[in-house]
């Protein structure tokens, strides 16, 4: 699914560092994430990759009834996220993931429909029960039983009603699931929990019956307690927000077209976010890689002039020698003062040079342990 066929058409706005701090100063992280195809959780995450300091808890109450506020000054920062690319929902279709607005799900629901024409005809002709309804309806008649292990694993959908309601929940189910197969989707259980798989997300999924609190007066008190009231609620759950659609006027049965164009709808935009991501993160890791070569090359290089800046000073330092010898030699010679020990030191003087000239470096048994750069043990 691409976003020109997606049940939210939503246009890609890129802001540089300096332009999301403006944005996440101009209004609460809640409404931009209304705005923007971004989740509240989502949203502060990008801000501590971009370094930004989000307005404090109760900053806008604050503005709002004229009290004294403290911006937080925008600083500069080469380490941070410079860019970011949200999508922005348009007017047309601009409802949020949860959005009671079923418009944009009316224009989606015609794709939804042409998937499901031969639906009505599949359900009049005889099928194998699917193996999860088929778990499910096993371990709730043998749930109740005294000597039903509940520690033993069992492949069993979320299903949470009352006994009254459970043979019209499993018809649901087993309908939902049908719907789900035709769509190019399916439902899974994952460590005992229900999911719908959709675009290769995961969606968890429960059905339950919703009850009513019902207060009673119980002696000097009064208390309360939960009825169930025999209508059913398929639930979304994802941290926050959460969805669930119940029973009303429209029963279930009816709103699976709309439902599982929401779960497409909610299941694209999660698909986005992650790719995002992971994009970034790849990004990162491009970036933290070449810093990490071009360190090691400025060291290399670093050492190795070190290491040619040590030979030029040998060089130099062994010609110093040379010159100093020589000239003593020639000054002894002068004055007649060269006598047989000077020359024994000469020559043991001019072997010296040849070991530390970086050009020769002659053998010597006793500095052989020597290092001619730093000459120290």
């Amino acid at each position: 699914m691409t976003p020109d066929n997606c049940l939210f058409k939503m246009a890609l706005t890129t802001f540089s560092r300096k332009e999301f701090y403006d944005l996440i100063w101009s209004e609460s992280l809640a409404a931009i994430s209304r705005k923007y195809n971004i989740s509240y959780t989502c949203l502060r995450e990008v801000c501590k990759e971009m370094a930004i300091q989000v307005p404090p808890n109760g900053y806008w109450s604050k503005l709002q009834f004229g009290k004294p506020v403290t911006k937080e000054p925008f600083w500069k920062s080469e380490k941070a996220k410079q860019e970011i690319s949200l999508w922005l929902r348009s007017d047309e279709v601009g409802e949020e993931y949860f959005s009671k607005n079923t418009s944009a799900l009316n224009k989606h629901k015609s794709e939804i429909s042409n998937k499901l024409k031969s639906f009505d005809n599949k359900k009049i002709k005889p099928r194998i029960v699917d193996p999860l309804i088929a778990s499910t309806k096993e371990y709730y008649q043998q749930k109740d039983q005294k000597n039903w292990d509940y520690s033993k694993p069992y492949n069993s959908l979320d299903v949470f009603v009352s006994k009254t309601l459970f043979p019209r929940a499993i018809r649901l189910m087993e309908q939902f699931i049908e719907m789900m197969k035709v769509c190019g989707h399916s439902i899974i259980i994952k460590n005992g929990t229900t999911f719908a798989l959709v675009l290769g997300e995961e969606l968890q999924l429960s059905l339950a019956e919703k009850s009513n609190r019902i207060t009673y007066q119980e002696r000097n008190w009064v208390s309360s307690r939960l009825e169930l009231n025999g209508k059913l609620a398929l639930k979304y759950y994802y941290l926050y927000p959460q969805r669930e659609w119940v029973d009303n006027t429209v029963l279930l049965e009816d709103k699976l077209h709309d439902i599982i164009a929401k779960l497409e709808g909610i299941a694209y935009n999660r698909k986005t976010e992650k790719e995002e991501r992971e994009k970034y993160w790849a990004e990162q890791r491009i970036l933290e890689q070449k810093k990490k070569e071009l360190k090691e090359r400025k060291e290399k290089e670093l050492s190795d002039f070190k290491s040619i800046f040590k030979l030029a000073n040998r060089f130099q330092k062994s010609n110093e020698l040379r010159n100093f010898i020589n000239t003593l030699e020639e000054h002894t010679i002068k004055n007649n003062k060269l006598t047989d020990e000077l020359k024994e030191w000469i020559e043991w003087a001019r072997k010296k040079a040849d070991w530390y000239d970086p050009f020769i470096e002659a053998e010597d048994p006793f500095l052989n342990d020597i290092d001619q750069n730093s000459i120290i043990f």
